[in-house]
């Protein structure tokens, strides 16, 4: 059960990831002053979620003692 708990999270934490990068390429795309603004809230959310997902897949593999084989899935 717990192995099966840290693939998932280790998924998530994957797909996090993707959507961190992609909100950090809206930012720097992202021509005016409101658009700027907003790209980087959405930037720094997505963020805090990342960190947030890491932290749970680090407790999880310490609880299950080591890094279980998963597949490699596209972030989106």
């Amino acid at each position: 059960m717990i192995e099966r708990l840290t693939i998932d999270a280790m998924n998530k934490h994957r797909c996090l990831v993707g959507e961190a990068e992609l909100a950090y390429d809206r930012f720097k795309t992202k021509p005016d002053e409101l658009a700027i603004a907003e790209a980087q809230e959405a930037y720094l959310s997505s963020m805090i979620a990342v960190h947030a997902q890491q932290t749970v897949v680090s407790t999880l593999l310490d609880i299950l003692g080591y890094i279980p084989a998963t597949p490699i899935e596209k972030a989106h």
